[in-house]
């Protein structure tokens, strides 16, 4: 665990003030924006997760960057179709991404409105950054899965 730790600590001490910054709901998430918010870094947040948002919103003073969407209570998260757009149009400096599976050296997601949001956010970020461990999918049910990008 303290090799993790220390690796969230190298990332976060990279991260300048007024950076936006994109997030998915994971635990290594909220150890970053607690280890930001602590170290006095003020950024600016943009993340689909409901969870993600009420917690920035709570417990910081980060900035929060909002889409038009409908909250999916299922998932607690916001889709539609101004999501990916919104988010798209910033800069973003790191993109913090959990990701369900993986193949070779492939990403890949299940949920369609996510995956568009999660590609929309890879390409508008300087770096992405995976931050979960994904599990590992059988290259011939590939086709059955939407590819994100690569490593």
């Amino acid at each position: 665990m303290s090799a993790i730790k220390s690796y969230l600590e190298q990332i976060t001490e990279k991260i300048n003030e007024n950076e936006i910054i994109a997030f998915d709901n994971h635990p290594a998430a909220y150890k970053i924006i607690d280890q930001l918010f602590y170290n006095g870094i003020k950024i600016s947040v943009i993340s689909y997760s409901t969870d993600i948002i009420k917690y920035v919103a709570k417990y910081t003073n980060f900035n929060i960057i909002l889409s038009n969407g409908v909250v999916s209570s299922e998932y607690h998260i916001i889709i539609g179709t101004d999501v990916a757009q919104t988010f798209s149009k910033y800069r973003i400096s790191r993109y913090f991404a959990a990701m369900p599976y993986m193949a070779d050296n492939s990403l890949y997601q299940t949920i369609p409105e996510v995956a568009e949001i999660q590609i929309a956010l890879k390409q508008s970020a300087d770096q992405f950054l995976v931050i979960n461990r994904p599990e590992f999918l059988n290259t011939r049910l590939a086709h059955d899965f939407i590819h994100i990008g690569d490593f």
